[in-house]
């Protein structure tokens, strides 16, 4: 068993300065060997077991710290490409059922898949269409926010960050059996991303506010609570617009096999509900990893209209007045254009 005195959390607030603990650690974890458990437990967003040293101290995330297509990235609008060929996005099944779990670092709810008899699918949803080539399966849901209203994205739009973002994330279960297998695996994860911002004058998300109201009594790290029949359908904005890339799961240990697609409307949550996400005793808010490099990979969408995001709007000042503007942006390139030929 490992000595409590030598656990690594109990390294986090040891009084050696930040290089010193991280030395201190690495030491003792050569020194104990931690088996996969210990590595999967103690990971955090923040200090000498943040996202800075993920890859650093377990070989077994060296994408963290190595690897040239992670996530997330600020989506920059002056250099998407329009796409013709991207297919809207489409989704088969609704209503799913599962446990709302509160890991410590985020509100996650893990779908019951085992509720889809072999014979039907019904309680299953399936993701195809957009950049896809196969057929994905939906298995879990993880919320991000920030202490304040103004972070808790991971995804940035022109390096604007927002509320929070909600993240469903499936596996390819054409070509592989489950989630475990996929992650490692070439074309094995989808993630959906959509942004929250704070309502105004739009109403909230009723799916995401039983989400944030079932999680009152998940308040500590480890409780859970069943859900049933959540609609996805109502918890996504309706648009069939999107931007695309290849990217990373972005928390150990990072594979590089997810395909993002970045849904072009937000959901919103009122100041209210996020507060109350706020005040659980497993301090949650700012569970986001920083910005990555982009590394020249190609950011499709499929907008026609030369307009992006066109609902979400930024605030600036102008002469001491606060201004509310639209974000319009033409696009960097254009690619799988038909070509029209002149007949002669």
């Amino acid at each position: 068993m490992i000595c409590s005195k030598y656990s690594p959390h109990n390294l986090l607030s040891h009084p050696f300065s930040r290089s010193s603990s991280m030395i201190v650690l690495i030491l003792i974890l050569n020194r104990l060997k931690l088996i996969k458990s210990d590595w999967d437990s103690w990971w955090t967003y923040e200090g000498i077991s943040g996202p800075d040293f993920w890859g650093r101290l377990n070989p077994k995330w060296s994408h963290c710290s190595k690897g040239q297509r992670q996530s997330p990235i600020d989506i920059d609008t002056d250099l998407l490409i329009y796409d013709s060929i991207l297919r809207p996005i489409e989704i088969k099944g609704d209503q799913i059922d599962g446990r709302l779990i509160n890991t410590g670092r985020s509100i996650d709810f893990e779908i019951d898949l085992s509720s889809s008899s072999s014979s039907s699918d019904q309680r299953r949803v399936l993701i195809t269409g957009g950049p896809l080539s196969y057929q994905y399966t939906i298995t879990n849901l993880t919320v991000h926010f920030g202490r304040k209203n103004d972070r808790g994205s991971e995804h940035t739009i022109n390096q604007k960050q927002f509320a929070g973002e909600l993240q469903l994330y499936g596996y390819n279960s054409q070509l592989y059996t489950d989630w475990s297998d996929a992650k490692r695996s070439p074309n094995g994860l989808v993630a959906i991303a959509i942004l929250i911002k704070i309502s105004r004058n739009h109403s909230n998300n009723d799916q995401l506010s039983r989400l944030i109201e079932s999680f009152k009594n998940t308040r500590n790290r480890g409780d859970s609570q069943s859900m049933y029949s959540l609609s996805l359908r109502k918890l996504l904005p309706i648009t069939r617009q999107f931007v695309t890339y290849e990217g990373s799961l972005t928390q150990p240990a990072c594979f590089e096999t997810v395909q993002w697609i970045i849904l072009n409307k937000p959901i919103y949550l009122s100041s209210n509900q996020l507060e109350q996400l706020r005040s659980f005793q497993s301090k949650l808010w700012d569970n986001y990893r920083p910005i990555q490099a982009t590394n020249f990979r190609t950011i499709r969408t499929n907008i026609v209209n030369h307009r992006l995001l066109e609902n979400y709007r930024f605030k600036y000042q102008l002469d001491g007045r606060e201004i509310l503007t639209d974000v319009y942006h033409k696009h960097y390139c254009v690619v799988n254009q038909p070509i029209a030929y002149r007949s002669t």
